[in-house]
């Protein structure tokens, strides 16, 4: 894990980027952002002890949003290399980690569900 600081306006990832790594947020803010019908919509604000990336860390697949700094940001960048590494020294470690991240996405689709199923609801 290292370190790595970006300037407020700063583009953290952008979407379908290449993934393998999550950041955990130190210092400062981010927004999340979705491309769709050509236009970019803001799906999210996250500040100091949150994390993006999570997904990536876990499948390597390219970048789901865009992510940028909305304020000057610090962030603690964990490689999936790393956490290979991790997992081979230290599984309990990496399991708790695991555990963390699978509550989070959990959380995350549990309000989108919420979010989705609300405005279906409301077109009818």
């Amino acid at each position: 894990m290292f370190v790595h600081e970006f300037e407020k306006g700063s583009y953290v990832f952008k979407e379908g980027a290449h993934g393998g790594y999550m950041f955990f947020i130190s210092k400062g803010e981010v927004e999340v952002i979705k491309q769709f019908d050509n236009k970019k919509h803001t799906i999210a604000k996250l500040e100091e002890g949150r994390s993006v990336g999570k997904m990536s860390l876990i499948d390597g697949s390219p970048r789901s949003a865009t992510v940028r700094a909305t304020s000057e940001l610090k962030l603690i960048v964990l490689k999936h290399e790393d956490f290979k590494k991790l997992n081979d020294e230290e599984p309990a470690i990496t399991n708790k980690i695991l555990m963390g991240i699978a509550t989070l996405l959990s959380l995350i689709l549990r309000d989108t569900n919420n979010r989705f199923t609300e405005k279906l609801l409301s077109l009818c």
